[in-house]
């Protein structure tokens, strides 16, 4: 078996373990008004068990092929895999420390709600914005370069056409309809 972890994805990895790391701060942070939160609870915040989170979770993150894809090319369908699988590395998670408290006293259940929510959103705009960079518009390309086509046809064939055209300035031809 090999993994889908490429060193071309490897900078995919990182930033998804930073993204976790971020989300799972951010929700103490949120839930203890920045971070002001009681002595018992501060092991759930040690570089240790943001460790255990991010490795728990990137591995959940890599049975669900979250790194079969290129960012730039994800889709409707991606991000609710993308759902899925943040919502599957959560339960996990919290079942970890639940049944391995790393304190005296069990983790607010606050914090895994908050953390699925932040993360999701996390991994979401992560994926639209490599996408959104990606697919930006050059400077000049509202100006009519080469043949004006018009696309027939609204379906599949017709928008992946389309996105061809306005992606691929080689081509020499700019759709007006």
């Amino acid at each position: 078996m090999t993994l889908p972890i490429t060193r071309h994805r490897l900078w995919q990895l990182v930033v998804d373990a930073a993204l976790i790391a971020g989300a799972w701060y951010a929700a103490w942070s949120l839930r203890f008004d920045e971070l002001r939160l009681p002595r018992y609870y501060e092991p759930y915040i040690s570089w240790r068990a943001i460790g255990l989170v991010v490795v728990l979770k990137l591995a959940i993150f890599v049975l669900f092929g979250f790194y079969n894809r290129w960012w730039r090319y994800v889709s409707t369908r991606d991000m609710w895999g993308a759902a899925r699988g943040v919502a599957a590395a959560s339960v996990v998670v919290y079942l970890v420390f639940y049944f391995t408290p790393v304190s005296q006293v069990r983790m607010p259940r606050t914090i895994p709600l908050l953390d699925l929510i932040l993360l999701l959103a996390f991994v979401a705009a992560s994926r639209m914005l490599a996408r959104t960079v990606m697919e930006r518009p050059s400077p000049g390309s509202f100006l009519a370069r080469g043949k004006e086509v018009v696309v027939v046809g609204a379906g599949d064939a017709g928008q992946l056409v389309l996105r061809e055209l306005l992606r691929n300035h080689a081509l020499g031809y700019t759709p007006i309809g």
